[in-house]
């Protein structure tokens, strides 16, 4: 029950009542959430209570300060502040010495959690652990980076900020392969996409490890605003992927309807083209049950066919 009320007032950052139950704690870092050991620096800083952050870290002076404590995802409280873009909560604990570098279960460090975040406070929280030397340049599991992350939820300022910190984290590429462009393209980032093919216009067609480049990627999203902005500034709409297939493979094969008629209606691929195995669009639309697209493949192929005779 103590436990509880000290959890509690951690979360409602209810100083008075924490005071009040100091002399009943010995150890802080003891007491934790049974479903996600939360401990009460934890809770508090995910919260933002600052006051609730600071009591704990400077007034047990028989404890050693626990400030690296972690939950069961091996998640410490600077993980939980960055992540909920806790601006003074950040600072404070960076003052304090905390690890910007350490990985919670899934090799996440508190760079990468504050860079799923946008707006101005998980901006603060960026610049402030990358002045800390946060290490821009570690990845997760999957081999993302937090310059990934970034570009995927589209902050441009947070983007810039993070290439104006590294240069050199623009050619990062995850574990198949793929580069920030392929991610920003197939999450439809416009104005990300537009800075990254600024800065390094290698990018654009770039493969990643199953043969798809970003141009590749917007149209698996079905997304033909960021299809047509690619082409503009230099995708090679020629690639193919490691089973040979184009991008009017790949839209029909994704049901992308928008994308088969624009790139037919423009003449940019063969109807008839072939993949591997002699696959023709028509062959992936009928494989995939695209219905509409092998109707719409169908007359375009029997209007070329009247356009012969």
């Amino acid at each position: 029950m103590l436990d509880k009320e000290f959890l509690r007032a951690s979360q409602k950052g209810d100083l008075s009542k924490l005071i009040n139950l100091k002399n009943d704690i010995n150890d802080w870092s003891l007491i934790r959430h049974s479903s996600s050991g939360d401990s009460p620096l934890h809770i508090a800083a995910r919260e933002g209570h600052l006051e609730i952050v600071r009591f704990l870290c400077e007034n047990w002076k028989e404890q050693k300060c626990t400030i690296e404590v972690v939950n069961l995802e091996m998640k410490t409280p600077l993980h939980e502040a960055a992540q909920f873009s806790r601006t003074s909560v950040v600072d404070y604990l960076i003052k304090k010495d905390a690890n910007v570098n350490t990985l919670k279960r899934a090799d996440w460090t508190p760079l990468m959690l504050a860079s799923t975040k946008t707006g101005s406070d998980a901006y603060h929280c960026i610049k402030s652990l990358l002045n800390a030397n946060a290490n821009l340049s570690i990845k997760n599991k999957d081999g993302w980076t937090a310059f990934h992350l970034a570009c995927r939820s589209a902050d441009i300022n947070i983007v810039k900020l993070l290439l104006e910190y590294s240069p050199k984290c623009i050619e990062a590429k995850s574990n198949n392969g793929r580069n920030a462009l392929h991610i920003a393209a197939f999450h439809g980032c416009k104005n990300i996409i537009e800075l990254l093919a600024s800065k390094n216009c290698e990018l654009l067609n770039a493969r990643d490890s199953s043969g798809s480049t970003s141009l590749h990627e917007s149209i698996k999203s079905k997304n033909l605003e960021i299809t047509k902005l690619l082409i503009k500034l230099g995708a090679d709409i020629t690639i193919v992927d490691d089973v040979k297939q184009n991008i009017l493979h790949i839209a029909a094969a994704v049901g992308n309807i928008d994308t088969v008629q624009y790139v037919l209606e423009c003449n940019l691929i063969d109807v008839q083209s072939e993949a591997l195995f002699h696959i023709t669009p028509l062959v992936a639309a009928k494989r995939n049950a695209q219905y509409d697209i092998v109707e719409l493949l169908l007359k375009y192929s029997s209007d070329n066919k009247r356009e012969d005779v």
